[in-house]
């Protein structure tokens, strides 16, 4: 009799065991996988320029996240509001655009803009600012590249026996960080890294053409 009564228990033990686990499957399965995303708190009309005081953080569960939803607030303060957007929704990429004072823009519509990567090692060029105008020193490769780049207004043979060529009095329309996103040197956190310059279609095609075959070099008076 004793023996059955341990081999009852042991059962009874067994089944207690597997219950608890299947409980404790069943909780991490039905458990949801949330994600921070940010919401409208106030409703925003269109060509609005969207303010911190505007956003807010929520977390959800990540079924219900948009693939297009933003996860951070900065991603949205300072841009514009596309359409109309409703106060307790999710906030869409789709949603924004740049407010106008980050479009970079040609002050000549007959002209067009033309984005150069600079290195580190011409950190003066950062010290340049929007609208101000400088000299594009062109350096090729070799003597070939120099004698075969394409001509353009303003275009000057420094030292013909090197192929080296100036553009002369180049508008700076922008200045842009790694992220593509407009910068000021006046910033501490700001890194420079792209320049946009405003020129002719000739000037365009030269510099596309010289960015491929050597190096480009800024030249400008301080102040």
């Amino acid at each position: 009799m004793k023996r059955y009564s341990w081999i009852i228990s042991a059962l009874i033990i067994v089944i207690l065991l597997v219950a608890v686990e299947m409980t404790i499957i069943s909780n991490a399965s039905t458990q949801e996988i949330k994600e921070k995303v940010v919401y409208v708190k106030v409703s925003v009309d269109k060509d609005t320029i969207i303010t911190e005081d505007m956003l807010e953080l929520r977390e959800i569960s990540r079924e219900a996240v948009h693939p297009s939803a933003l996860r951070r607030m900065d991603e949205a303060i300072s841009m514009r509001a596309r359409i109309d957007i409703e106060a307790e929704e999710m906030l869409l990429k789709a949603k924004l655009i740049p407010s106008e004072d980050d479009i970079i823009k040609a002050e000549d519509t007959s002209k067009r803009l033309i984005c150069v990567e600079l290195r580190i090692d011409q950190a003066n060029a950062w010290q340049l600012k929007e609208d101000k105008y400088v000299d594009i020193i062109f350096v090729p490769n070799s003597l070939e590249q120099g004698e075969n780049s394409p001509g353009a207004a303003g275009l000057i043979d420094v030292a013909p026996s090197k192929g080296v060529k100036i553009l002369k009095n180049v508008r700076i329309a922008g200045i842009f960080d790694e992220d593509a996103k407009q910068t000021d040197i006046r910033e501490a956190d700001s890194v420079p890294k792209y320049v946009s310059f405003e020129v002719t279609a000739e000037q365009a095609i030269f510099l596309a053409y010289a960015k491929n075959c050597g190096r480009l070099e800024l030249s400008a008076i301080p102040g």
